[in-house]
């Protein structure tokens, strides 16, 4: 099952360029990243805040277009 943070973080991956390049820009590690994006853990809250921040930011963007 998906969790909002998994799914969070399945969109900021598809905005940011992939797995590889959120986890570099989240500052964590490929395999950390990857049980959040499973729904097997969920992320530090700081973690899930960025990630928030990377989709709402690409949705003002979008709405203002």
């Amino acid at each position: 099952m998906f969790t909002v943070h998994a799914r969070t973080l399945r969109r900021a991956a598809e905005i940011i360029g992939g797995e590889a390049a959120l986890a570099t820009w989240l500052h964590v590690t490929p395999s950390h990243l990857a049980l959040w994006l499973s729904g097997t853990e969920h992320p530090p809250v700081e973690v899930f805040l960025k990630a928030v921040d990377v989709v709402t930011d690409s949705a003002v963007r979008d709405s203002a277009s």
